[in-house]
């Protein structure tokens, strides 16, 4: 019932027309995500709102991974648990997250991983961890990678600033599932989905700033 309320009235009839009328929201490419089959959508994070956002703009079922903390918070990780989102440990090898985001792909279902695991403060695109690689060898599902322009100063720090989400076609990843996953291939896959969300932007010819760069 709670996921049902998220999925069909919370995300799509309140918290998008919200961002419509106060920051102007503009989504594009939405259609590159899969009406159905295993699919990995990842995306930079910058809100607590971007969660939100993708539960009403994706229309099909969705699973996220989010970090443990938030599961041990009193009621938000009650409510986490009953709105198909599952806890990972991070900094560690955390087997029954990897056994869950499995099942979901195995079942022909969409995972939704921030691969950054957690938000970046500055906007720059933080290091990847390899999880999200990992999950789409294992599975070799569709790779759509998203961007989220601006949702970090949306309301309420902001009334009428530009807040922009595109979704980009997916993944060539053809030479990577064709061979067998090791270190050196899930790093290089992580930094493929690393760039492939970096081109989605629209400054300096579609490149974003990571934290790499910066520093």
């Amino acid at each position: 019932m709670l996921y049902q309320f998220v999925y069909h009235v919370f995300a799509p009839l309140m918290v998008l027309p919200f961002f419509r009328l106060f920051n102007r929201l503009e989504v594009t490419g939405l259609d590159h995500v899969p009406a159905t089959g295993a699919a990995v959508v990842i995306a930079n994070h910058i809100s607590s709102w971007d969660a939100a956002l993708l539960y009403g703009l994706i229309r099909r079922k969705s699973y996220f991974m989010a970090k443990q903390e938030l599961f041990d918070i009193p009621v938000l990780g009650f409510i986490l648990a009953r709105i198909c989102a599952f806890p990972v440990k991070r900094d560690t090898v955390d087997r029954a997250a990897l056994r869950k985001a499995s099942q979901v792909l195995d079942e022909g279902n969409l995972l939704v991983i921030f691969p950054e695991g957690h938000r970046s403060k500055s906007g720059e695109l933080l290091p990847f961890k390899p999880g999200a690689a990992l999950f789409a060898h294992r599975s070799k599902a569709v790779v759509v990678p998203v961007l989220f322009d601006n949702t970090r100063n949306a309301f309420p720090k902001s009334i009428g600033q530009k807040v922009k989400i595109v979704f980009g076609q997916s993944l060539d990843l053809t030479a990577y599932y064709s061979v067998k996953a090791d270190s050196a291939l899930l790093h290089e896959m992580t930094e493929t989905f690393k760039q492939g969300i970096a081109r989605l932007a629209p400054e300096n010819n579609g490149g974003i700033a990571t934290a790499e760069e910066a520093g």
